[in-house]
């Protein structure tokens, strides 16, 4: 007797693709609204910036470390169980951290909030991959992009306007919101398992070992140069072992087709440029003109355009998908970004609005035109047994990235400047379009799972 398939869906209306997106948002948020709330939290819990800080690495570490395994969990279980049963992990433990009295028990309920949380990015987004085909697809993946991206760039706005009055609690309790959500996309989560999906263990060790290793290397600022090098070297001895793995377990955690085609492998970079771009811009504004001496509703007043652009920006990317191509809307969005960044430190350096405003504006086109295009063609580039697993991979490469730009922009500040760090990090997504100049036409062709 054959398994139980979902029945074909009517297509989804594009307002479940933003409900997932509200979803993926949310997990930004722990890091971005808890991020302001920090010095409220150190002196509640009698705490030092540096160990209070770990509320937040402690998160990013564990959201990462879960996100490929999570996306594979969705191939051999079906996307509804256990992106439902991480968001009940996640809202659990943000209810638990917003009522301890220590900053050690708030760590462990970040931790288990973080493993929770790495069920949503990929699984919505395989969720979006699997319901809608075609142009449908196109649309709601840019749908999906420019909620997504206003909901994380609204974070530091919400935690800031949420801190002051009510203190850091609440702010740590904001995933219980997403419980709204739920119901809207219930309908729209498969619950049919791939065939034949299995979970390689060994590979998954090796991924989450890299992973780990990587996220800690990021945090040298906080977690200082011990640990930061412990985390390199995991790193380095896991990672290439995680690839190679790959040549005898094609459909592994890291599948054959995403090391074998160029276009995939370049895919992975752009998550991490643009992510990278992203975060560090999110981290580099405000704090410049704290510093300048803005008011926080000063400061969020600025990310209000960008903000209202997302909601509606999947009317401008959505055509521009269709015109370029998965591939060339990468070079588009990653060239973006690079002028994102260098208007960014233009207006840092003149503590000027309007071309930080400016610089906003194009980073959300951007990410709204590059992660559709990015998605898409790890989604296209695997079976479809294993996309959740590719769509994971893909993930723990952007929450890599953000790490990174967040990790550039605080850790060059210092020595550089705003401006400084702002322009050094505008060589990564200047990289990764460099990447899709230079190769043959054949090269750049996006591939068919």
């Amino acid at each position: 007797m054959s398994a139980p398939t979902d029945p074909p869906p009517a297509a989804p209306g594009q307002g479940v693709a933003a409900a997932l997106a509200a979803l993926f948002g949310v997990t930004g948020l722990g890091s971005a609204a808890v991020a302001v709330s920090l010095p409220v939290l150190a002196d509640s819990l009698d705490a030092t910036p540096g160990r209070a800080a770990l509320v937040v690495s402690a998160y990013a570490l564990s959201l990462a470390v879960g996100s490929a395994v999570m996306g594979r969990l969705g191939d051999i279980y079906g996307i509804r169980r256990p992106l439902v049963t991480g968001l009940v992990v996640m809202v659990v433990a943000a209810s638990v951290g917003a009522t301890v009295d220590s900053l050690p028990a708030l760590i462990a309920a970040r931790v288990v909030q973080g493993l929770g949380a790495s069920a949503i990015p990929a699984l919505t987004l395989a969720a979006v991959h699997s319901r809608f085909a075609g142009a449908g697809r196109d649309r709601a993946m840019a749908t999906y992009s420019g909620v997504g991206a206003t909901v994380n760039a609204l974070g530091p706005v919400i935690g800031a306007m949420i801190v002051g009055p009510l203190g850091w609690r609440p702010v740590v309790a904001i995933p219980v919101a997403s419980l709204l959500v739920l119901p809207v996309v219930w309908s729209a989560l498969p619950s049919t398992p791939e065939p034949d999906a299995r979970l390689d263990l060994p590979g998954a060790a090796l991924v989450g070992i890299a992973a780990s290793g990587a996220i800690l290397a990021l945090q040298f600022a906080t977690l200082g140069p011990t640990i930061a090098v412990a985390g390199l070297v995991a790193l380095l001895i896991a990672a290439p072992w995680a690839v190679a793995r790959s040549r005898w377990r094609p459909e592994g955690i890291i599948t054959a087709a995403m090391v074998t085609h160029p276009t995939a492998r370049r895919s992975l970079f752009t998550a991490v440029s643009l992510s990278s771009a992203w975060f560090g811009m999110l981290v580099a504004i405000p704090t410049r003109l704290a510093d300048a001496g803005w008011s926080g509703v000063q400061i969020g007043l600025i990310l209000v355009p960008s903000a209202v652009l997302g909601l509606v920006a999947s009317r401008i990317t959505s055509p521009m998908l269709a015109r370029f191509g998965l591939v060339r809307s990468q070079l588009v969005a990653l060239t973006g970004s690079t002028l994102a960044l260098c208007l960014a430190a233009v207006g840092a350096a003149a503590v000027s609005a309007p071309p930080l405003v400016l610089a906003t504006l194009t980073l959300m086109l951007s990410f709204g035109l590059g992660q559709p295009a990015m998605s898409g063609l790890i989604a296209d580039a695997v079976p479809a047994r294993t996309r959740g697993g590719a769509l994971g991979l893909m993930t723990l490469f952007f929450l890599a990235g953000g790490s990174l730009g967040a990790a550039v922009v605080g850790g060059l500040t210092s020595q550089i400047g705003t401006t400084g760090s702002l322009l050094v990090l505008a060589i990564i997504p200047a990289l990764g379009a460099l990447s899709f100049v230079g190769p043959s036409r054949r090269a750049l062709t996006a591939p068919t799972g």
